[in-house]
């Protein structure tokens, strides 16, 4: 592929990302009634849909370290594709399934496949397109929170309309589900290819290209691992997931306990989402005003409206006064994790290039993932001796506590500026190798770009 060819592949990705991501950032026509369906439909209590849940992250923990060896191997566009596929298969899984602990957790299986695939690749598609490097943090930002937005304002609509769907027939969210997965699919299929094919190599090349991979990812490791600002960031990153993972369904299951009608399920679950879009296309105004500020001022105000949705509920006050104060405290948190998707991206990005953001996010992914384990179990095992409201209580409780620490851990390690930070830090550089393959001549290894090729100078 010339040069021209590559460019124009470039820009029609970038135009295409947001589209892509309205349609398959998530899945639509799936959250505002999934706890629904698992429980009504399926006979499956809250706590064995929580417990059945945690498996999604306990799969991608397994799954995570060989995740770059398939991206590596068919690239980031394929490895999309198949990810988008694996989703796919998922929700057709859920709707056809027998229903048991046992199904939910092939279920979970299947679509961590697939959001693993995805969420290592997506991201670092839109990272590797955009030609303009001087302001590429600013331009990611724009665009990916542009999709976000608008899957958001989807959801909305989607969700609005599923409340009745459901309460019509059960199955017609579903189907319609997995209908947008398919198209997810397909759309995720027309990026064009932009990641250069290395030129056919000798066999004794291919061995040492193998070699030089393996180096260099034990390098990019090594450096991410040591690398203080990474291990901060991945630090909260993991445990904030985390919390947004059960979110969804503490949500429906207070919901379920507030005995608010299934039908207006879809109506508030769309209401708040439209505030996730608001705020989602809003983000590079609230980094440019919180500027590092902004992960602690959303951990510890998302868990602030856990305790005192909890306390508002168990204290049995006035009932439309309680479901006023819960839908205040729900809307803070969705207009908390919309652009927060976002703005961590943009900060895992930040003094990293297209050789090393898909370790980057790889590892994240991997904290992300321990996170969600970790605060589901938890979840689940709470919810089997108590209320929804006593578990965000005392969730929320834990969390802040937890939260202080590492915040007071991020403060001189993250949020500097560039001068600030060691070089070993924030700036990956691969070691140098020699070797001397023939009598009169010294072939010097001086780096390997991503597809693992040897970029070589021969001293005679």
């Amino acid at each position: 592929m010339d040069e021209e060819k590559l460019i124009q592949a470039k820009q029609k990705n970038v135009k295409l990302y947001p589209i892509y991501k309205m349609f398959s950032w998530d899945v639509l026509f799936y959250y505002s009634i999934i706890f629904l369906f698992l429980n009504q439909v399926k006979g499956l209590s809250g706590a064995n849909i929580v417990f059945g849940n945690a498996f999604y992250n306990i799969f991608k923990i397994i799954f995570q370290p060989l995740t770059p060896v398939v991206v590596n191997i068919i690239g980031k566009r394929r490895s999309t594709i198949l990810g988008n596929i694996f989703v796919s298969l998922c929700i057709l899984y859920v709707i056809i399934g027998k229903a048991s602990v046992g199904y939910l957790i092939i279920h979970n299986f299947i679509a961590a496949l697939g959001y693993l695939l995805k969420g290592v690749c997506e991201a670092s598609i839109l990272d590797e397109c955009i030609i303009d490097k001087e302001n590429k943090n600013s331009i990611f930002s724009k665009i990916d929170g542009r999709g976000s937005a608008y899957w958001y304002i989807f959801e909305a609509i989607s969700a609005v309309s599923t409340g009745f769907l459901f309460v019509i027939n059960a199955y017609i969210p579903m189907y319609l589900c997995f209908i947008f997965c398919i198209i997810g699919t397909l759309l995720s299929a027309n990026f064009e290819h932009y990641e250069v094919k290395p030129v056919r190599e000798k066999e004794e090349h291919k061995i040492k290209k193998i070699i030089n991979r393996l180096d260099l990812s034990k390098q990019e490791y090594t450096f991410i691992l040591k690398s203080k600002r990474l291990r901060a960031l991945f630090l909260f990153s993991g445990l904030f997931h985390g919390l947004l993972y059960v979110r969804s369904t503490m949500t429906s299951s207070i919901l379920v306990e507030m005995n608010i009608p299934d039908q207006y399920f879809g109506i508030i679950i769309g209401g708040l989402t439209i505030f996730a879009a608001v705020a989602t296309l809003f983000q590079n105004f609230i980094h440019n005003k919180l500027h590092n500020k902004v992960l602690t001022c959303f951990s510890i105000t998302y868990v602030f409206t856990l305790i005192i949705t909890g306390i508002i509920i168990n204290l049995n006050i006035n009932y439309t006064l309680t479901l006023c104060v819960v839908m205040v405290m729900m809307t803070i948190q969705n207009i908390i994790k919309g652009p927060y998707y976002t703005l961590i991206k943009r900060y895992l990005n930040s003094f990293s290039n297209e050789q090393i953001s898909t370790r980057i996010y790889s590892v994240n992914s991997l904290m992300e993932d321990i996170g969600g384990t970790v605060i589901s179990l938890i979840v689940s095992a709470m919810l089997s001796y108590t209320t929804t409201a006593y578990t965000s209580l005392f969730v929320g409780i834990i969390l802040l506590i937890t939260f202080i620490v590492i915040l007071d851990y991020m403060k001189t390690r993250l949020g500097l500026k560039a001068d600030e930070y060691k070089k070993r830090d924030i700036e990956f550089v691969p070691k140098i190798r020699e070797s001397t393959p023939e009598k009169n001549s010294v072939e010097i290894l001086v780096g390997v770009d991503e597809e693992g090729n040897n970029k070589i100078e021969i001293n005679s």
